[in-house]
């Protein structure tokens, strides 16, 4: 079968094979389309958590600075101030673990990374694409028949070595 030759029932298999290249494309752009919608959304999930995480980490910065003061007060016997100061660092590194634990629980509904709707829909495709394909060899094998050559009878003669 060459260029230009109909496939028995249908149209030229240029044509067919010109449509199949149109179709591939279009769901080629769909599937990457689909992706990049569901990478964005992943990701200003993950930008939020990343952003609470940070926050978390910059709140245990301070409270720790605040413990040292702390501790310096104790050390120079200003009691008063001293507890003052570790109420404060208290209240920071509660704060700062709140919200780094929220930061890695968003982090982790944003797993995994990678775009599940589109690898399920390419997969259909891929399958159904398969399917197609196999029913077109049926057909194809149906209204041809192939015929294999045999081996010659030397080939089955010669000892192997």
């Amino acid at each position: 079968m060459g260029v230009g030759d109909q496939v028995p029932g249908g149209p030229p298999l240029d044509e067919l094979v010109k449509s199949v290249s149109e179709q591939a494309v279009v769901v080629a752009k769909e599937q990457v389309d689909l992706a990049r919608r569901e990478m964005t959304s992943k990701a200003r999930q993950a930008g939020t958590g990343v952003a609470m995480v940070g926050g978390g980490a910059f709140l245990a910065a301070l409270g720790s600075g605040t413990a040292t003061a702390a501790l310096v007060l104790l050390l120079s016997r200003r009691p008063g101030s001293s507890a003052a100061a570790l109420g404060v660092s208290g209240a920071y590194m509660g704060a700062g673990a709140l919200l780094a634990r929220e930061g890695i629980a968003r982090l982790r509904e944003a797993q995994p990374l990678l775009p599940q709707e589109t690898v399920q829909t390419a997969k259909q495709d891929l399958g159904s694409a398969k399917q197609g394909a196999k029913s077109a060899r049926k057909q194809n094998g149906r209204a041809s028949t192939r015929s294999r050559p045999a081996k010659s009878a030397k080939r089955r003669a010669q000892p192997a070595s």
